[in-house]
């Protein structure tokens, strides 16, 4: 297929989404990626995935939107500013918040006009407080294939414990300056979809994700606690949650989820997910499957 002059894609590339309308009357909420004289590629505002159909099956409206675009002057990608813009790089950048060590990673594609969910990755106990060392798990949300289907932004704090304790946690200083860190990133970082902010933590990050949900559920779309539990998850009927643990899990036992399941039975948004031969090392398991990432990403804020 032969493409289109290139002035279209740095063109349309920056537009924010609009609604497009199939020939046959139907809608879609969606923004621009890249065109040839036959196909359009369109990201799904809902999802963030990317899907190519026929030119042929828009509507005459749109075809001539496409074409008109295509003799439009360039416009300039919208620079991004501000006190986290040295974050999006393209590669982890480490980053303290307060007393807070943290990494964080953004895609050197995104700019001013962008709009992308932010997943908060809390990992479990360590005695290393080397910032960096914690990006671990959070890495499968921006592998080269699974990141081009489903961009973001992932944040990484680092538990560190505060003047060399050893019992802290993530209800404990740490979790109050990552939720500090949030709130301030919401305000000033404007390319963050504020509908849709995720958490997954495992063991110790797991235990952290179901305090952070019950602390601030007005903030998160959706969870991941792996090998972790709460009690009074009952509270959280109305939140989309998907939990997982090992039945053989000797470290944390499955009676932490199991009880939590218990509570959320009733809940219609709430998954519980148990590995029948599996211990407390599942976490590489879970990041791994890609209905968890769908089923995530579909998640927004009601």
């Amino acid at each position: 297929m032969k493409a289109l002059p290139l002035i279209l894609a740095a063109t349309l590339l920056t537009a924010s989404a609009r609604t497009w309308t199939s020939n046959d009357g139907k809608p879609l909420e969606a923004s621009f990626v890249s065109t040839t004289e036959t196909h359009i590629t369109l990201k799904i505002s809902k999802t963030g995935k990317e899907v190519t159909i026929p030119l042929a099956r828009l509507s005459e409206a749109d075809q001539k939107f496409v074409k008109e675009e295509a003799k439009a002057p360039a416009v300039e990608p919208t620079k991004l500013e501000g006190e986290y813009a040295h974050l999006i790089t393209g590669d982890w950048v480490k980053a303290e918040h307060g007393n807070l060590p943290y990494s964080f990673y953004g895609g050197k594609d995104l700019d001013g006009s962008s709009k992308v969910p932010l997943i908060i990755s809390l990992h479990g106990k360590s005695s290393n407080n080397e910032n960096g060392k914690q990006i671990g798990f959070a890495q499968a949300f921006v592998k080269a294939g699974n990141y081009k289907e489903r961009p973001c932004l992932v944040l990484a704090p680092l538990c560190y414990q505060p003047h060399g304790e050893t019992g802290s946690g993530w209800d404990d200083a740490p979790g109050d300056e990552t939720l500090s860190l949030i709130e301030d990133l919401l305000k000033k970082l404007p390319i963050i979809d504020k509908d849709r902010i995720y958490i997954i933590g495992y063991s110790m990050g797991g235990f952290g994700t179901w305090h952070f949900l019950k602390e601030e559920p007005k903030i998160f779309a959706a969870g991941v606690p792996v090998a972790g539990g709460t009690s009074g998850a009952g509270k959280l009927r109305s939140m989309p949650i998907w939990s997982f643990h090992g039945a053989k899990d000797k470290i944390v036992p499955p009676t932490y989820a199991r009880n939590c399941a218990e509570e959320l039975k009733r809940s219609k948004v709430f998954k519980y997910t148990e590995f029948p031969d599996d211990g407390h090392g599942i976490i590489g398991k879970v990041v791994s499957d890609p209905e968890l990432h769908k089923w995530l990403f579909e998640q927004i804020r009601k």
